[in-house]
């Protein structure tokens, strides 16, 4: 869909509103399309040609001097984009590894998301759990932390919605009890996670990354490059408890094959990647439901990554605000109401 024109400022609060009331899962202050950022910073909302966005952010339970605070929430707030925050024990041991600190970490993260409540409902749990640089986590270490994470965070927040950490694609540290091949730890891994949690979780958060070889469209990768996307998609389809619930693409780039440099990816940036990515989330969400909420570039203004940031690279920059100017990629679907409201 092409966008016909911005609309005027009255008629862009009247279209919240009402697809609060029009959508399933939604509130007023989501974002109604699905571009989004990981790692905000300052400007970014020069992205997003006066529309809103999601932003994910991370925080530690663990201290860390450069968290995410509550004043750098509400100035992305105040840019348009929608917080999802991912809550840590700390990098690189995205949970406790033993049992006997599980409920102590979930009294943390509780904590966290009581913090920072009034900017958003949606708080992740770990990341990349599977893998040895986020602490090797077996699958179900991370079910039993999970659940009790979801219980102490709702206890306090009850219509908080509760996501599971995104697995990290392609690692064989961990695996899990699934139908796929051997040399598929990672989808198994998911495969069990999201059996095991069964009704117990409220949305699930996975990565993807294409660009192997220096390719420059991710549209046409097989699962061991942005395809792995759809086998993710493939296992939450067939669970009757998680087919009902919103997916978030937290991380999404060109670096599947790794970097040259501390943080720098093996290949440039190839012009034009950017709108295929969200080409290619669309394509999928049209004919599933609009289950994928948000598709985030990982990343914006990370210090640790400065070769995948958009705020130092004018050609990632200007993919960008092509992709948000010149397409209507929804997040939800909306009633035909609201949608002439916003034509």
């Amino acid at each position: 869909m092409n966008r016909k024109k911005i609309p005027s400022i009255e008629t862009f609060i009247i279209l919240l509103i009402l697809s609060a009331f029009s959508v399933t899962g939604g509130t007023a202050e989501d974002s109604l399309f699905i571009y989004g950022i990981h790692s905000w910073g300052d400007g970014a909302s020069g992205l997003m040609n006066g529309r809103g966005g999601w932003s994910v952010e991370v925080v530690n339970t663990d201290y860390f001097p450069w968290d995410f605070t509550l004043d750098q929430a509400g100035r992305l707030e105040g840019e348009g984009f929608t917080l999802i925050l991912r809550i840590n024990k700390y990098f690189g041991q995205t949970v406790p590894s033993s049992p006997s600190s599980f409920d102590a970490f979930a009294q943390a993260v509780s904590d966290k998301a009581y913090l920072f409540r009034r900017h958003t409902s949606r708080f992740i749990i770990g990341n990349e759990m599977n893998a040895d640089f986020e602490g090797d986590i077996p699958v179900g270490n991370y079910v039993s932390v999970f659940r009790k994470c979801r219980d102490k965070i709702r206890e306090r927040l009850p219509e908080a919605e509760v996501i599971a950490g995104a697995v990290a694609p392609w690692n064989a540290s961990q695996s899990g009890n699934g139908p796929y091949p051997s040399n598929r730890p990672w989808l198994n891994y998911f495969y069990q996670m999201v059996e095991d949690l069964g009704e117990d979780c409220d949305g699930y958060a996975i990565h993807a990354y294409g660009g192997r070889g220096g390719d420059d469209d991710p549209r046409d990768d097989d699962e061991m490059g942005f395809g792995v996307f759809h086998k993710w998609l493939e296992i939450i389809e067939q669970n009757p408890y998680a087919s009902r619930k919103p997916v978030y693409l937290t991380e999404m780039n060109h670096a599947a094959d790794g970097e040259r440099a501390p943080g720098i990816p093996k290949y440039d940036y190839k012009t034009g990647y950017i709108p295929k990515l969200f080409e290619e989330v669309n394509t999928y969400n049209e004919s599933h439901g609009f289950r994928v909420r948000a598709a985030c570039w990982f990343s914006h203004a990370n210090g640790g990554f400065p070769g995948y940031n958009i705020s130092t690279n004018s050609t990632m920059a200007d993919d960008f605000r092509q992709a948000t100017g010149d397409t209507d990629y929804l997040s939800r679907v909306l009633s035909a109401r609201s949608w002439n409201l916003y034509e």
